[in-house]
């Protein structure tokens, strides 16, 4: 190859490197997802609580754990929030005169895959709090199992989640109110993901990423989020902003947080009292 050649060669892929790597600090998206949730591990019991009362219960909490989401990214960057409805706020469910309201999360979810930086805004009974913490790392297992999801190929990864939450309970007893010590329940949960690799981030919904292409769709044994429409590189930039709200926390100090106020919230619950000689068990998850 003669000199002039080289020179040309060389000049040709320093100019295709500076072009791949401006469309790569430009590539970005949007992703959006619906989410369903089996009620299978939502329980209710107390005295009084008929079946047909447990099934409308669970009905009704199960259509509004139905939820639309948006994940915006770039190449190292996500934000995943809910979208706004007309039906804000916590997911309630009534039966005869039980009314149970339960917090769906919401906030807004940030992951920086460069930084290796986990954010979230969330809430504990209307108390504000900032996650502030290192990515989760998870030790995936992709399979050579293949689907279509919308116009893309996806690939199947899997990953196994051993977790705790605990079952809360308080029993009255000829007048005199009880406080149950909280059973600890080791629970393991079988997380199935589908990626895919026409979509080169490390990204997805909730607190899901590191695999080799955006997640479009992920189920963690009670909930499942699909994505439904992505649009690349829209014509208006997108900017992704770091959520700062809130006291700052790391993921086992909320779980901390929540689990007190989970307790104290019950223990409210029993003093107001549903008369002598009855029981009133809910399960509680462990929180982030």
């Amino acid at each position: 190859m003669t000199t002039l050649r080289k020179r040309i060669t060389l000049v040709f892929s320093l100019l295709m490197a500076t072009i791949v790597s401006l469309v790569a600090q430009d590539f970005q998206g949007k992703a959006y997802y619906q989410s369903a949730r089996d009620m299978k591990g939502f329980e209710i019991k107390g005295d009084g609580m008929t079946p047909a009362m447990q099934e409308q219960l669970q009905a009704q909490m199960k259509k509004q754990f139905q939820k639309q989401y948006e994940l915006t990214f770039n190449l190292t960057e996500s934000v995943w929030k809910e979208e706004e409805s007309l039906d804000g706020g916590p997911a309630t469910a009534q039966s005869g005169g039980v009314v149970i309201r339960m917090s769906t999360g919401g906030g807004v979810t940030y992951k920086n895959t460069a930084d290796n930086l986990y954010l979230r805004e969330t809430e504990v009974f209307s108390k504000p709090f900032l996650v502030n913490d290192q990515l989760e790392v998870r030790e995936w297992e992709i399979t050579s199992e293949t689907k279509k999801i919308g116009d893309y190929m996806v690939q199947k990864a899997i990953y196994t989640d051993i977790r705790e939450r605990k079952m809360i309970s308080f029993t009255s007893t000829n007048g005199e109110k009880e406080s149950n010590e909280p059973e600890v329940v080791t629970d393991t949960i079988k997380v199935e993901a589908w990626y895919t690799p026409q979509i080169p981030v490390s990204q997805g919904p909730e607190n899901y990423w590191g695999l080799p292409g955006l997640i479009l769709e992920v189920n963690n044994g009670t909930t499942n989020y699909l994505c439904t429409k992505v649009v690349l590189n829209p014509e208006e930039e997108i900017v992704i902003k770091r959520p700062s709200k809130g006291k700052k926390v790391t993921r086992e100090e909320l779980r901390a947080e929540t689990e007190a106020k989970s307790e104290e919230m019950m223990k409210k619950y029993s003093n107001g009292g549903r008369g002598a000689n009855s029981s009133f068990t809910i399960k509680v998850g462990g929180g982030e």
